[in-house]
């Protein structure tokens, strides 16, 4: 009796250290499916929702940048936060207590102009009327009575008459008569005796000899008011010479009143005594082709050293918000180029190259917030394409870039961009890659004249990065 109950004693025990162990097992096992599977699991989606976070940083920094050159702040600073990384700031619950049960914490690292080894280039090439203020380019001139249309509006509008007989007794001086929509003006060669007089002692005047005593004069017509009455522009002429008259010379008021494009009728009277009546349109430019504009985009970027999920790069350029992964690179907010078909093979191609200057660098690694402080520079503006519409023949448009997946990315972009976006037909343009980038060419119709109008502006940045906490 006694040996049998001494081994009923000794199984139950072994039984409760059995159990025990199995107990353990069970735990160690819930414990290892857990590390294996479940911290994973919320690590992954640590750091989804971290990069998440990051593209909606990037896009903030983008809208910022976009008020910086569209209100021409140069030399405001204007700074934006990153989170570098997650480490172990959002594992949460019950397990966060035992660090092994945490998710490892991933870090990122914030940088200025460090996407390549060498520099991503912006070039645009075309030729085009660039403008030019000492030089001004005519268009045409143009025999009076004509009738003639100025799609754009001219920087001068050049009345030139000469005379025959400027003599004051001249009963047909003559005159040219300009007729817009709601407006005319009269250019008028007015006699005038009194250019000729000069007063004596008491009412006694003396005639000048040689003197022919007649003027020019311009009088303006707005909506059916005399707006100007016979303003002397040129006093006393002489016959022979000739004379010109700016029709959009502020002081006539004629500027306000006429919209492009505009038809113009042109006649005179007199003519036996206006041996010479012309207009002729200038502009304050001239065609150059090529004209080049280049530029080192640069880039402000964000690279994730992910433990869970699969490594991304988020950056800024050219105005565009791109993320880059080990399969291509794709754009969250497109850069600042786009394309408009405006019919009748007329493109319109507007483009803000905005870039960081080449001199600034930096980069600052870990799992603390950075910032980035950016300012627009002074050397920004428009390009010198004159502000007339079309204003170019030609163009080509180059991102030239070591990176392959990028070159891939803006061939896309810039078909996407002229087709898809801006309605333009393939016929008008050619789009692909070369070894060192990418390229668009838009063409033209071959007619002669302009069909393509090119708006450029140039955003220059500057861009520093530092710890958060830093001053």
């Amino acid at each position: 009796m006694r040996g049998g109950t001494a081994s009923s004693h000794k199984e139950r025990a072994l039984s409760e250290v059995i159990g025990f162990v199995l107990i353990l097992g069970i735990v160690m096992a819930a414990f290892s499916l857990y590390m294996v599977y479940g911290v994973p699991v919320q690590g992954r989606e640590n750091e989804i929702n971290h990069m998440n976070d990051v593209q909606d940083q990037f896009i903030a920094y983008k809208i910022n940048v976009d008020s910086l050159w569209t209100n021409h702040q140069t030399g405001l600073a204007m700074s934006t936060s990153f989170p570098l990384g997650t480490a172990g700031q959002t594992a949460q619950g019950s397990t966060s207590i035992i660090p092994i049960l945490q998710p490892v914490g991933s870090s990122g690292t914030l940088a200025i102009n460090q996407r390549t080894t060498t520099p991503e280039i912006f070039i645009i090439s075309s030729a085009s009327y660039i403008t030019n203020t000492t030089t001004m380019y005519s268009v045409g001139q143009s025999a009076i009575p004509t009738t003639q249309t100025y799609p754009n509006a001219p920087s001068s509008l050049l009345i030139n008459i000469s005379t025959a007989n400027a003599s004051w007794g001249n009963p047909t001086p003559g005159s040219v008569l300009i007729i817009g929509n709601g407006w005319n003006a009269t250019v008028n060669v007015t006699p005038n005796i009194s250019d000729c007089l000069t007063p004596g002692f008491g009412n006694n005047v003396t005639y000048q000899t040689g003197c022919y005593g007649s003027d020019i004069t311009v009088t303006v017509v707005k909506n059916s008011v005399t707006s100007l009455n016979r303003a002397v522009v040129y006093s006393n002429i002489t016959p022979g010479p000739l004379y010109s008259i700016n029709l959009l010379d502020p002081a006539y008021g004629l500027q306000s009143v006429i919209t492009y494009p505009a038809t113009m009728t042109f006649s005179t009277t007199g003519t036996p005594a206006l041996t010479t009546s012309t207009v002729a349109a200038q502009y304050a430019y001239q065609v150059q082709s090529p004209y080049t504009y280049s530029v080192p985009l640069g880039a402000v970027e964000y690279s994730a050293n992910n433990n869970y999920w699969i490594p991304q790069s988020y950056y800024n350029q050219m105005g565009g918000v791109f993320l880059s992964q080990i399969d291509g690179i794709t754009y969250k907010l497109p850069p600042e180029i786009t394309f408009v078909n405006n019919g009748n093979g007329n493109i319109t191609v507007n483009i803000v190259a905005l870039a960081y200057d080449p001199a600034n660098s930096g980069a600052i690694g870990g799992s603390s917030p950075a910032q980035v402080s950016t300012s627009l520079e002074s050397n920004s503006g428009s390009l010198p394409y004159a502000p007339v519409s079309p204003n170019t023949w030609n163009a080509s448009i180059n991102i030239t870039t070591p990176d392959p997946n990028a070159a891939t990315m803006w061939a896309n972009y810039l078909n996407s961009a002229a087709n898809q976006t801006g309605g333009i037909p393939t016929t008008y343009y050619s789009v692909g890659t070369v070894t060192n980038g990418s390229y668009i060419q838009l063409k033209w119709i071959n007619d002669g004249n302009p069909h393509i109008t090119l708006q450029v502006a140039a955003a220059n940045l500057s861009a520093n990065v530092q710890s958060a906490g830093s001053s």
